[in-house]
């Protein structure tokens, strides 16, 4: 080959590589400067995953809080600092292939009896906490009665002796002498467990409870219902009590609705004969033996909201708050409080047998081999002091921390935008004033400074008004740091020639501001408003733990780290701060990872290769 034509071949080569160029920065030319700030933002992973992060976290609270209900001023002290955990209806699968006898619920665990006579306990306290006793196993197949309370477990065996377990710190698993000596004499027919206490109920119809700090009336039963009881039901301070003739009497403490309320006609004095009855916190319902039913009791435990039911009702089970019953149509129902899903009864039939308790239940079929129960199956990240869920709780609360945050830095932004540009544009006396100003502003002690004005609020405030304060007062606070950033960029904008040719063709000075300024300073404000808004959250958490925030009932996550100022939440309660702490965390992290990520993005500078 000619040198001439080699010649040829390399200025084509340089043609064709000038041409991939020519392509490239043609390419380059035709992009936008969003597109190239999305692209530069796209390819930071940390910014990614802060971006993803952050998306994840407003879906769990925004969206799961829509289905996931909240009552801020419910509470239940039974169930305060129960540590995370589940499958508290889970019955075991050695007692579903033996055959469900009976199945007591107690707060967080339910123990059950075999037809073989073998007891089984599952759930959380005390089931996965105090183990069961050796002289338990040691008679296994030979019990025939269970029985739960809030903590603890009591059981008979066939030949009537009582055991017990779990928290004893009433003495609610040992059995008192006399009433041993009773028991001996009389049998045992039904064994029952409440709060703090136990009970039961002779095969002569005696009925006893014991526990050393027993509610006022059940520590001495009166003698009249001796050898006259069939049936109980138990409550935090009451028993519900059936009598042989078939009258439904209140055993314990009077006055309340469940017995100021209770139709006389089936009462002691009444002429209708009950074979069923149960009860919840402040209601009872009562079946008679014509099939007609009777419900009474507070209104604030849904009493009269009694489902229509198909067949017959053969059985009613008691719980904390609400009630169950089975029909003769193999049917279920239940209604009352639907705290933890309690009330979301199963619709299918050819159920055999129910039983409930505190917040479970269990609808036996097929001969006890298998079940399907509904309630509460555990706390995914425990409950706090006041019984409540910390789950909803900190979906609840991450809301209005959100929005606190989100409300804020827009006041801040709005402001320190209007002051900056002000400021620049016009310098001299107007830009002195203005930034003198600011520099008062900044010079307030922000903490003592909120707290005061928290502290002047009327003690009627409503929740809203104070969190409109709080918003207000950390935007009216916060502004003086995005108005000096803003004045400085429009010191140097101002000086453009385009600014020039502005004021040369007579426009407006607003519109020179705010239509031909403040949209080259935009991507500056962005990033000082991301990384504003991962501040936002850091300070209404710090304000609502100091007690001077978001108040209660009422949650945000600052006020649930609240707890963490004692000694004994930080040592023995760990998910009670552990989980609201790491979701400030990572809040805070991914908002200051996309602020980062924009400010690298929008950088004229950081596109430099």
């Amino acid at each position: 080959m000619s040198k001439d034509n080699k010649k040829d071949i390399k200025t084509e080569q340089v043609n064709k590589d000038g041409q991939h160029v020519n392509k490239a920065l043609q390419e380059e030319a035709v992009t936008s400067p969003s597109k190239m700030a999305f692209k530069n933002f796209t390819s930071n992973r940390l910014g990614m995953v802060g971006l993803i992060g952050f998306l994840i976290i407003v879906l769990i609270v925004f969206i799961g809080s829509r289905f996931l209900p909240y009552d801020p001023y419910y509470s239940q002290g039974i169930m305060k600092n129960i540590s995370p955990g589940s499958g508290y209806m889970k019955v075991p699968g050695e007692l579903t292939s033996e055959g469900i006898k009976d199945i007591s619920v107690g707060t967080t665990f339910s123990v059950g009896l075999s037809e073989a006579g073998n007891v089984y306990v599952w759930g959380h306290e005390p089931a996965d906490k105090v183990p069961m006793p050796q002289e338990v196993k040691d008679k296994q197949g030979n019990f025939k009665l269970v029985a739960a309370g809030d903590k603890h477990i009591i059981v008979a065996t066939n030949d009537n002796e009582i055991l017990g377990w779990g928290l004893n710190n009433f003495k609610q698993t040992e059995l008192p002498q006399k009433i041993a000596d009773l028991i001996k004499e009389e049998g045992v027919q039904k064994l029952g467990g409440s709060d703090m206490y136990s009970v039961v109920l002779t095969e002569k119809g005696t009925i006893r409870a014991w526990g050393s700090t027993l509610p006022s009336g059940l520590d001495r039963i009166p003698s009249k219902y001796d050898q006259n009881i069939q049936d109980f039901a138990t409550g935090s301070t009451n028993m519900l009590a059936l009598t042989k003739d078939g009258k439904v009497a209140v055993l314990g403490q009077k006055g309340t609705e469940l017995d100021t309320a209770m139709p006389k006609e089936i009462g002691l004095e009444g002429d209708k004969t009950i074979v069923a009855m149960g009860r919840m916190r402040y209601a009872g319902f009562a079946v008679d033996k014509d099939g007609n039913t009777y419900a009474w009791g507070s209104r604030s435990d849904n009493a009269h909201n009694v489902p229509e039911m198909e067949g017959t009702v053969v059985k009613v089970v008691s719980a904390k708050e609400h009630i169950a019953a089975l029909t003769d149509a193999g049917k279920v129902y239940a209604w009352g409080n639907n705290n933890y899903g309690a009330t979301e009864y199963s619709e299918k039939d050819g159920y055999t047998d129910l039983f409930a308790g505190y917040f479970n239940n269990y609808a036996v079929r097929d001969e006890g081999k298998a079940y399907d129960s509904w309630g509460l199956d555990g706390f995914r990240i425990g409950s706090d002091d006041q019984g409540r869920d910390m789950f909803t709780r900190t979906v609840h609360g991450g809301k209005l921390t959100l929005i606190i945050a989100l409300v804020s830095v827009a006041i801040q932004v709005v402001i320190g935008v209007i002051v900056g540009i002000v400021a620049g544009f016009y310098g001299g006396w107007v830009d002195n004033v203005l930034i003198r100003f600011s520099e008062i502003v900044s010079a307030f002690p922000f903490y003592p400074m909120i707290i005061t004005l928290s502290a002047l609020l009327p003690v009627d405030v409503t929740q809203n008004q104070r969190l409109a304060m709080i918003m207000v007062i950390l935007g009216f606070l916060n502004w003086p740091g995005i108005a000096i950033l803003v004045r400085g960029e429009i010191l140097s904008v101002r000086e453009k020639d385009y600014i020039t040719a502005a004021k040369a063709l007579g426009l407006k000075e607003g519109k020179i501001m705010f239509s031909h300024m403040l949209p080259n300073i935009l991507s500056i404000i962005i990033v000082r408003a991301t990384i504003g808004y991962a501040g936002g959250l850091l300070t209404e958490s710090a304000l609502s733990f100091l007690g001077f925030g978001v108040q209660e009932p009422f949650p945000s996550w600052g006020n649930i780290l609240n707890a963490a100022q004692d000694v004994t939440v930080l040592e023995e309660y760990w998910w009670r701060w552990i989980f609201p702490g790491l979701m400030v965390f990572l809040t805070a992290l991914t908002v200051n990872l996309i602020g980062d990520a924009m400010r690298d993005a929008l950088d004229p500078k950081s596109q430099e290769r």
